[in-house]
């Protein structure tokens, strides 16, 4: 026999294995119920503010609902404190920040406010900062980042608030896998414009994940109401979520019973092909799910022409390369998207191209405006973009002639949370939406989600 079929054989045991222990587990979570989760059921998983940012400032609140004090927010401070006293940082503002947290009193905690979505002004351009803790003397901002992007000087615009109250403070930046920030949310695009007293010191922003530190802060909070029913199956369903999103196993028994299967016998030898395996799994899920989506969304901008108020029914499919020549197009007047093609062009596309759709919004003897949409490997882009009548080429245009277009998209606009400055990179506005990482254990054998 082969070396190539002996791995073959070896792999379909190895899956078979699997197979019956997942079987298994599965008809264990329907007696224990387990499966039965709210976050999922709403499709409220990966919501920033009003899932995450909700639920994380209320079991900080002292007074909040749970009716549990400073409980939780001493287990949280007390793993940030352990955090900033592990790394050693030298920095002087964090410095000062740790030896506060360390001097705080029982009796203090008590008086810890906490906000969500805390709105202020700043020469004229608003924020909101996601969570805000504050007391007598301390002021704590957490950036709370699931999918969304960086925007320009964002943390910097919160350092800035954070300066103004006068207190000691910490800028927390929370992401799923404990990212660091882009330097343009600390100092945008013009950084020499900042005072060195006003910039924020990367060196003093502190990285926190979900995967680890929100997780084992959920499972403490967990331990310390085992028996409050209530409280202890809603932490539980939540820190079930956070594994989800973070791509952890969420049956550790099941964990560890799988990676014996991979121990015996060596089997950790065949551990390479599965990866290749399930990569190869993971494009053609994202293929498939990036051209569902585009398709669908390709029958609603049809069955919605009238309410768009469009120029004409110009609806294109198209490829872009990174200055926005469009190197290819379809009318979908009256066709569909071309299945194969547009599934091979979303596994070719890169940094450099990428496909998607475009219909224009108004047009005059010089220029048009056009929706776009763009595919890209990680990041849905969409916005209005103006080019030169007749061509394809994305047109740049400075402050002064912006008030100019954009009363041709203001009636497009439902809300005002567009990316500020976009004219500079060709969009009269665009935003972004990060696909959400593929989990195989929500995947149904179809590949729908």
């Amino acid at each position: 026999m082969s070396n190539a079929t002996n791995s073959e054989d070896r792999l379909e045991s190895i899956l078979g294995q699997v197979r019956v222990l997942k079987a298994k587990y599965d008809e264990r979570a329907e007696v224990t119920g387990e499966n039965f989760n709210v976050f999922s059921i709403l499709d409220k998983e990966s919501d920033e503010v009003k899932t995450h940012s909700a639920i994380i400032a209320e079991l900080l609140n002292p007074h909040g609902s749970h009716s549990q004090g400073t409980l939780f927010l001493k287990l949280f401070l007390g793993k940030l404190l352990k955090k900033l006293q592990e790394e050693q940082k030298v920095q002087k503002e964090l410095e000062e920040f740790r030896e506060k947290l360390e001097q705080i009193k029982d009796n203090e905690y008590d008086k810890f406010k906490v906000g969500v979505e805390v709105s202020f002004e700043k020469k004229g351009q608003r924020s909101r900062i996601d969570i805000l803790l504050e007391s007598d003397d301390v002021c704590i901002v957490i950036e709370n980042k699931i999918y969304a992007e960086d925007q320009e000087r964002q943390l910097g615009r919160y350092y800035e608030y954070a300066l103004d109250t006068g207190k000691k403070l910490g800028i927390i930046y929370l992401t799923l896998r404990g990212d660091e920030p882009e330097e343009r949310t600390l100092y945008g695009d013009e950084p020499d414009k900042i005072p060195p007293c006003r910039r924020l010191p990367v060196d003093t922003v502190v990285c926190l994940s979900y995967e680890k530190f929100i997780d084992e802060w959920l499972g403490a909070c967990i331990k310390e109401v085992a028996r409050i029913p209530q409280i202890r199956e809603t932490l539980h369903q939540y820190q079930m979520t956070v594994k989800k999103l973070t791509g952890q196993p969420i049956n550790r028994r099941f964990a560890v019973e799988l990676k014996k299967i991979l121990l015996e016998d060596k089997n950790y030898n065949l551990i390479p092909d599965l990866k290749a395996a399930l990569s190869e799994a993971q494009t053609d899920l994202r293929t498939n799910l990036q051209y569902k989506f585009l398709s669908r969304l390709e029958s609603r901008i049809k069955t919605t022409w009238k309410e768009l108020n469009v120029v004409d029914k110009n609806l294109r499919y198209e490829v872009y390369r990174q200055d926005l020549v469009i190197e290819r197009k379809t009318d979908l007047t009256s066709q569909h998207l071309p299945e194969d093609e547009l599934k091979a062009d979303i596994k070719k596309c890169s940094t450099q191209s990428c496909p998607g759709l475009t219909f224009r919004v108004y047009g005059n003897e010089n220029c048009e405006i056009v929706f776009r949409i763009e595919c890209e490997p990680k990041y849905l882009s969409y916005g209005f973009v103006l080019c030169e009548k007749g061509k394809d080429l994305r047109v740049k245009i400075d402050n002064e002639k912006l008030d100019k277009y954009q009363k041709h998209i203001d009636k497009y606009k439902i809300d005002d949370e567009w990316e500020k400055n976009a004219y500079s990179k060709g969009w009269l506005a665009y935003k972004y939406w990060e696909y959400p990482e593929i989990h195989f254990e929500s995947v149904g054998p179809g590949g729908e989600e």
